[in-house]
This record gives structure tokens, C-alpha cells and sequence, in this order.
């Protein structure tokens, strides 16, 4: 049986060159692209709750009503400016970051901010006091699109570049 052997034409070198330096550049440009995204996903997040716009039931007259006398925010998800001020984005490495409310922060009766915000997510029918007024699930459903698209250019920027 005859060995066969192929012949490589080309630029081979170079590509293998090019090929070695990517890693590092995906790697810088998935944590710039994954910053930025999270920094448009953080700023969608806040213009909801300042445009109010997400379809929420309207506050219980009564809760509505203690707010204004305490002098509070009307708005929904709003009582002071303390979880508004608290949300904010987190890059963990080059592949992975977060967004939502910071860890630890607790109201002036001793709640934490992040079970306030979970509260809100919960489901339509759980039966609760507290209607669902989803913040973040329509958001990042609503920004998915958009984010995919960014994310998946990562490599196409890195060999663009080249």
C-alpha cells in the first residue's frame, strides 16, 4: 500500500501564529464585550423602574397611602433610592459577570435588598400579599437578543483585527 502524504500550500505559519495569539485577545475582548453588555443590561434594568413601564400592578391604596405619609416614593419598587443605588454589575473572570443588587446591603429595618428584589420575581400565583413585579427576568429576556448577538462576535472581532 502506498503512503500518502499531504502537501501543505500556503501561509501555514502565519496561521499558526495567529491562532496562538488568539486566545489571549478572545479573552480581552469577551471580558470587554461582556462589561459593556452587562453595563447596557444594568442601564435598562434602572430605566424601568424610573419609567415604570413594565405593566406592574399598582401599589395596595393602603401601602400607597402609608408611603406618601412617610414620604417615600410613589413609585413601584421605589421607596427610597437604596436598591435603585444598589444595582449594579459584577465581571467575575473573562467569561462571566453579573448584574443585580449588591450583596449585604440592607433598608433601615434590617432587610436585605436582594430578598426585597427576589420577593418581586416571584411567581403571578403564589397566593402572596405582594403582587410579582418582575424586574429582572423581563429585562434579561428582553435583552437577550441583543446580548447573544455581542457575545457571539467576540471571535469575529479578535480575527477582524488581525
Amino acid at each position: 500500500m502506498a503512503e500518502k502524504s499531504v502537501q501543505l500550500t500556503g501561509e501555514w505559519d502565519a496561521l499558526k501564529r495567529v491562532l496562538r495569539s488568539a486566545a489571549p485577545k478572545v479573552r480581552s475582548e469577551s471580558r470587554r464585550t461582556l462589561g459593556r453588555q452587562l453595563k447596557r443590561i444594568e442601564a435598562r434594568v434602572l430605566g424601568h423602574v424610573d419609567s415604570q413601564d413594565l405593566e406592574w400592578k399598582v401599589l395596595n391604596e393602603k401601602y400607597a397611602a402609608r408611603k406618601e405619609q412617610q414620604g417615600l416614593s410613589p413609585d413601584i419598587l421605589r421607596s427610597s433610592n437604596q436598591m435603585y443605588s444598589n444595582i449594579t454589575t459584577t465581571l467575575l473572570n473573562d467569561y462571566a459577570g453579573g448584574c443585580g443588587v449588591k450583596r449585604g446591603v440592607k433598608e433601615k429595618n434590617g432587610q436585605e435588598l436582594t430578598d426585597i428584589a427576589l420577593i418581586h420575581e416571584q411567581p403571578d400565583d403564589d397566593g402572596k400579599k405582594i403582587p410579582a413585579r418582575k424586574l429582572w427576568k423581563p429585562t434579561f429576556e428582553e435583552m437577550k437578543p441583543s446580548v447573544h448577538e455581542a457575545l457571539k462576535g467576540i471571535a469575529i472581532e479578535v480575527f477582524k483585527k488581525k
